[in-house]
């Protein structure tokens, strides 16, 4: 009888050690271990000091030291209030190291360099170190192993972990990455876990540094994560991703969780299974019936309020420059609308083919090729705009030479994103970290980081090759991989080489990115136009007493089929000229005058106009338009 009691004590106690080795949430926690005694982490006065001897200064190193602190303090056996309460010290300087990091990854193009790719896997495993921290004490509570079980503390770690797992989606995002493996799942079965106790409409303050006031429960941090991946990020740039999740908290308001179908059209509907790990798909494409299993998300609101919002944004940020927050701007917007709008159908059949494509690289590059004689091409850059000589007599001075005929068409492209990140200073390179000495030529606003040195010393080539994964009517998947490809970024525009001749184009744009395993990139590009023309406008100013207007490089796209049922468009650098204006287009030593009648789509890389010819009056233009119409009820019965 005692061996039989013995062999069901063992049996118990298996089960028990089973349980605890499968937490009920399921959250990805690492093993815990017993502290060593000389860990300052054990002692509040010793962890403080520690904290207050970080040198803040020296990003490096205090990233090192919290990186390698974080990792120990996640992996050794705390009481959960002293781990609650260390791990909130933690969070403003992994804040600070962030937001310092980005400036390696973010505004400076795609493929990443080595040392981009690795920050940016640096400040991803920063975030889903502290999500682990109150991972940790969540499996510890709802296990039993906690020795007093704190209702407050719980919903206060569901709640940073919500908020970390979110950080963690935003930092995939920014390098377009896929999600993580199992992240959804643990989001998914947060929320689930605090809806079914009745915890999750419950307020959390912040406490971040910022407005103290400001206290969300999580449903509020759930419908954000909802919306942030229903906009599919990986369509975005990297500012504007950015800009959306900075809104998150205040457009959760506005969005709302069903707990029963109404019956009607899915639009603006996502929903998600919360015991999978998938994230929220459009409602078209998955017809659910609300329970304690789906979660519906209700955006309908939140559309009218953005509609609104549509009709008083401007079109860039440029005019808010010097304001805290960046404005959003109407391109944005209407990407957003659309995401939340409707389900993200396929117009063209997708069809699976490998081919190669030569391609280059941005506007002027396309430009330089159309121009280009029987010389190698241009190269895949804009002229420079001055360049920098020493002089014998004062060799650390600077001496401006400026080139002649350059300034004309330099104009101010929209800046994509805010001061406090000095992508203004890096794009010209005169802050740049790379070289002591500011390169010549200097690069004007606009251009990537990665362009300036390798044109000087002829490394890099004008066309590139790219193999196609799949194509469709409306344009390719492109496989972007090698050392001497260009960086590039959403809403770029690419030139297509045509295969019978190489000074030919067409224009593409790219919509979407996906970074891949072994940082080679597949790129989404829409075809704008299968041929493109380059051209110069300028101000019409024949009537006015001011000559010499500036000239601005300009693509053409003019398809004449009627088939196409396209309209004449314009394609240029910048927002620089305004719509109803008389312009004067010259194309092959031909001039027209031409009027700009709609801005059709406008980004921080180009923006495109649709306009009309304008034919002098009184002239001979205007006879054969009189002796065209004369029979123009009769072409069509012939």
């Amino acid at each position: 009888m005692t061996e039989i009691n013995r062999k069901s004590d063992e049996q118990e106690s298996e089960t028990a050690a089973k349980q605890r080795a499968r937490p009920l949430l399921g959250l990805q926690i690492p093993r815990q271990t017993a502290p060593k005694a000389e860990n300052f982490l054990l002692d509040p006065k010793e962890t403080e000091a520690w904290f207050d001897a970080l040198p803040m200064a020296n990003v490096g190193e205090t990233a090192r030291k919290v990186y390698k602190a974080l990792i120990d303090f996640n992996r050794i056996e705390l009481p959960d209030l002293l781990r609650a309460k260390t791990v909130e010290k933690f969070r403003p300087p992994v804040e600070y190291i962030t937001s310092n990091l980005q400036k390696h990854y973010v505004d400076v193009g795609l493929p990443l360099s080595p040392k981009g790719w690795k920050t940016a896997s640096l400040a991803r495993e920063l975030q889903k170190e502290l999500a682990i921290s109150y991972k940790v004490i969540i499996e510890r509570m709802i296990n039993g192993d906690a020795t007093a079980f704190d209702r407050r503390l719980l919903v206060i770690a569901l709640h940073r972990t919500l908020h970390y797992l979110g950080h963690s989606l935003l930092q995939n995002a920014l390098i377009y990455a896929t999600w993580p493996d199992g992240i959804w799942r643990e989001i998914n079965a947060i929320y689930a876990y605090a809806s079914q106790n009745n915890v999750h409409e419950l307020p959390v303050k912040s406490d971040d540094g910022g407005n103290a006031a400001v206290s969300t429960t999580i449903q509020d941090q759930f419908k954000a994560l909802m919306l942030f991946a229903s906009a599919t990020p990986h369509r975005l740039r990297q500012s504007h991703a950015r800009l959306l999740y900075a809104h998150l908290q205040e457009w959760a308001q506005y969005a709302s969780i069903l707990t029963e179908d109404d019956g009607g059209t899915s639009l603006g509907r996502f929903n998600v299974d919360l015991w999978t790990d998938s994230a929220p798909m459009h409602n078209a494409l998955r017809t659910p019936v609300p329970g304690k299993r789906i979660a519906i998300l209700d955006v309908r609101e939140l559309l009218k309020h953005l509609r609104g919002e549509f009709e008083e944004a401007p079109w860039d940020n440029r005019s808010t420059l010097q304001s805290v927050r960046p404005a959003l701007t109407r391109p944005l917007l209407r990407m957003l609308i659309l995401a939340w709008s409707r389900p993200p159908d396929r117009r063209f059949v997708r069809t699976k083919l490998n081919f190669n494509l030569n391609v280059v690289a941005g506007l002027h590059a396309v430009y330089g090729n159309l121009r280009a004689d029987n010389e190698p091409p241009y190269a895949t850059r804009p002229a420079p705009l001055f360049t920098l000589e020493e002089t014998e007599k004062t060799p650390a001075r600077n001496k401006i030479q400026w080139s002649s005929g350059i300034l004309e068409h330099a104009s101010l492209a929209p800046l994509d994103s805010d001061f406090a990140d000095e992508s203004l200073f890096r794009d010209s390179f005169l802050a740049s970290s790379r070289s002591p000495v500011p390169p010549a030529p200097m690069s004007p606003p606009g251009t990537t980081e990665a362009e300036p040195l390798e044109a000087e010393q002829g490394t890099e080539v004008t066309r590139h090759a790219v193999k196609t994964i799949n194509e469709s009517a409306g344009g390719y998947c492109i496989h972007w991989h090698g050392e001497d490809i260009p960086r590039v970024k959403i809403g770029e525009l690419i030139g297509v080489e045509s295969p019978q001749d190489r000074r030919k184009y067409g224009l593409g744009v790219i919509r979407w990115m996906k970074q891949q395993p072994d940082q080679s990139l597949d790129l989404g590009l829409e075809i704008m136009s299968t041929r493109c023309a380059a051209a110069d406008v300028r101000e019409d100013k024949t009537g006015s007493a001011c000559k010499g207007a500036p000239s601005f490089k300009c693509l053409v796209i003019n398809d004449t089929d009627p088939a196409s049922n396209s309209t004449a468009s314009l394609v240029m650098s910048a927002m620089n000229l305004k719509t109803g204006v008389d312009l004067v287009l010259s194309t092959n030593d031909k001039e027209q005058r031409i009027r700009l009648t709609k801005l059709v789509e406008f980004s921080s890389a180009f923006a495109r106009y649709h306009f009309e010819f304008v034919r002098p009056e009184g002239g001979q233009d205007a006879a054969d338009e009189r002796h065209e119409d004369e029979f123009s009820d009769l072409w069509g019965s012939l």
